[in-house]
């Protein structure tokens, strides 16, 4: 980088910072944690160019001719950065130049924006978040599923030990194809305040987190993953009448307590509302606040609860420990097309811009996951006992 790109740069993090405390001040109120801590790091960084372009200044006007700076990991992921900008305002500059594109005008996506998309994802998606990520392999990944109903027993004086043999099943991850698309205006293209990678990072990875936690929890077509709700094998606790705290902690008991350790109920909304009003016999929620993982959430029997949109009413609520429960498979290579030349985008002004790529997933584990199944009956609000 010369020392134009240095100094451009630099108040670019100056301008972003300042952007950041404007808020607080617009608002009345003081500046939180985080968004002190995303300034620190935006002024660390300002410090580090402050410092380089001294140096630069000082060789300068030392007489000596300086071409340009060598580029960092971080210079690199900014160059990145500001190659897919361009791509999307279709302007021309060395960062383009540097982009990889294919053959019908598509952009593939640079390391550090792939991993930015499948980090927002898991940010969306506590589901997605929990779930154990398997790299990609060429054709079919095969993980192991014990299937042994061997059990070891006490035996008399010169019996044979019960001898048994361990089996496996094989739970297969193929491809699946994830997608999301927005059709940005041009207007907002142009307007030089929007952050288009941004923003374009933040809602793409939002569509496509939302639809693989649908796909993992109800999932049930071959294009997508295998649901938890479908699989047979998982504890099921039954309700026909009213949902009470004793048939929540059914669902709780109904897996082995070796991995009820960083287990969370995942309920639907409605579900969720109606469990907030369960009280016990001195009139106190079920329902707590407690810090999970160094956040603020909601806990029931000490778990965290998650809530989504994704589950239905017929099996609003699930139980276990996602992480050793539930494979996804990621294949690498998020493609994204960059589609302007067809009718509908010229008459509407805009660019359209399509994001997919390739995973799978399904149980390996049913036993650290239970299920609840009501027959429609609204939850019972009353307290107990």
């Amino acid at each position: 980088m010369n020392l134009k790109a240095l100094r451009e740069k630099r108040n670019a993090l100056l301008t972003k910072a300042e952007d950041i405390l404007k808020v607080p001040e617009v608002e009345k109120r003081s500046a939180n944690q985080d968004e002190l801590d995303e300034v620190k790091q935006l002024t660390d960084q300002i410090s580090k160019l402050d410092a380089d372009i001294n140096v630069l200044e000082e060789r300068r006007n030392s007489g000596e001719k300086i071409e340009k700076v060598e580029d960092t990991d971080m210079d690199k992921n900014e160059k990145e950065l500001r190659g897919l900008e361009q791509y999307l305002r279709r302007e021309d500059g060395e960062e383009l130049r540097d982009l990889n594109t294919t053959n019908d005008g598509g952009a593939v996506i640079p390391e550090n924006v792939e991993g930015t998309i499948v980090l927002k994802m898991s940010e969306t998606s506590p589901v997605f978040s929990r779930a154990r990520k398997f790299g990609s392999v060429a054709g079919t990944l095969k993980i192991a599923k014990e299937n042994s109903k061997t059990v070891a027993g006490f035996v008399g004086e010169g019996a044979d030990v019960l001898e048994g043999k361990i089996g496996f099943d094989e739970v297969k991850l193929n491809q699946k194809r994830v997608g999301a698309a927005i059709s940005l205006s041009n207007q907002m293209i142009n307007d030089v305040a929007v952050n288009i990678v941004d923003y374009s990072i933040n809602l793409l990875a939002r569509r496509a987190g939302k639809a693989v936690e649908k796909s993992i929890l109800i999932g049930d077509t071959a294009e997508e993953f295998r649901g938890i709700v479908h699989d047979n094998e998982i504890a099921n606790v039954e309700v026909a009448d009213a949902v009470t705290i004793d048939v929540l902690m059914d669902v709780y008991n109904s897996i082995h307590p070796e991995f009820l350790d960083s287990s969370s109920f995942i309920v639907s909304r409605d579900l969720f509302n109606q469990i907030a009003k369960l009280k016990d016999g001195n009139g106190h929620f079920y329902l707590q606040n407690g810090v999970i993982n160094g956040k603020l959430t909601y806990t029931l029997f000490g778990a965290e609860v998650i809530v989504t949109d994704s589950l239905t009413k017929e099996t609003p609520l699930l139980f276990g420990n996602i992480t050793e429960a539930y494979a996804v498979m990621i294949k690498k290579g998020f493609a994204l097309q960059h589609i302007v030349g067809d009718t509908t985008q010229a008459l509407r002004g805009s660019q359209l811009l399509v994001l997919d790529g390739y995973m799978d997933g399904a149980i390996y584990n049913p036993q650290a996951l239970a299920k609840l199944t009501v027959a429609g009956a609204p939850i019972d609000p009353t307290p107990e006992g």
